[in-house]
């Protein structure tokens, strides 16, 4: 898939060992944009290389948490690439690789979910109670302990938060959290 008005990009260099860069930019809003991605995932083997590379400002769990579940089966070392600020689930999908490279000028930024969510208002309330609770769950798991404990419970309470390729505490989270 090489189409220049393509959400996601794929290049691969199919020498002695796949070398594949997937470039995640725009909005993540429909599983259709990633077909390719989820098919092409679990062709992937130890030997490979894969790069992820995110200029992404977010959307959709349901797609996104799909992408990062897809993307951690793959049993290479594979390294994020932030080539651009990136929001909300483009921060989540940075963190699901083996390595972290935050581009210069760019960011990550965590947030809590947000939703567009209608209906009843009793079916939204005991939907979006019981979406909480696995989203903290999903989220903790994927991001701490590159965010501390107290970061994810602030970031729960409303506070967003920045982490710049300049941050310096980047390399002591780099450590905590990647191998």
């Amino acid at each position: 898939m090489n189409n220049d008005k393509a959400k996601v990009q794929m290049y691969h260099d199919d020498t002695i060992v796949r070398d594949t860069v997937i470039e995640i930019r725009d909005s993540i809003e429909s599983y259709e944009d990633y077909y390719d991605v989820f098919k092409f995932l679990p062709t992937l083997n130890a030997s490979d290389n894969l790069t992820i590379a995110i200029d992404c400002p977010g959307g959709r769990c349901d797609v996104g948490f799909a992408l990062i579940k897809a993307i951690s089966a793959v049993p290479c070392i594979i390294k994020c690439v932030v080539t651009a600020p990136s929001y909300s689930m483009g921060a989540l999908l940075a963190m699901c690789g083996d390595h972290l490279v935050l581009e210069e000028d760019s960011y990550i930024m965590f947030h809590d979910f947000s939703s567009g969510m209608s209906g009843k208002g009793g079916d939204m309330a005991l939907y979006l109670n019981n979406y909480r609770e696995v989203f903290i769950k999903r989220f903790n798991k994927l991001c701490v302990p590159f965010l501390t404990k107290k970061e994810s419970a602030n970031m729960f309470n409303g506070k967003d938060i920045y982490i710049h390729d300049t941050d310096p505490s980047l390399p002591d989270r780099m450590k905590r959290h990647f191998r």
